[in-house]
């Protein structure tokens, strides 16, 4: 998924993962960077994405109240899987979860405590 530009949006309801991952996708995509923002609930995040143009890449946190990130890619994959990858973002890592994302929609499962540089590149050039 090699872009001129990407818009990008993070949900998770962890201000600090939050901002991590806001600079870490800052510093990989630099100026391929065309929009950075941020959802805390998956109730947000569908309204995110159907009130704006599709996002090339949503990182979608697993669990938080409300809707969860299930849920939410499950509803955003509905009308947007050919121009968003959803990318799972949780400390979960039982087969279970991961399966439950990946058939709601997600193309991508990153555990948090492997978040690296490395791994958004992979992610960006997937």
């Amino acid at each position: 998924m090699t872009l001129s530009s990407y818009r990008v949006l993070i949900v998770d309801d962890n201000p600090t993962f939050v901002k991590t991952l806001s600079l870490l996708v800052q510093t990989v995509l630099g100026n391929k960077l065309s929009q950075l923002e941020t959802a805390s609930t998956g109730e947000d995040a569908i309204e995110m994405v159907s009130k704006n143009s599709p996002y090339n890449v949503i990182f979608m946190d697993v669990n938080m109240p409300g809707i969860g990130g299930v849920a939410a890619t499950k509803e955003i994959s509905k009308e947007y899987y050919r121009t968003t990858r959803v990318v799972a973002v949780s400390f979960n890592k039982d087969l279970e979860t991961m399966k439950n994302m990946l058939f709601s929609g997600a193309t991508y499962y990153l555990h948090k405590d492997d978040l690296t540089l490395e791994k958004l590149v992979e992610i960006f050039d997937f």
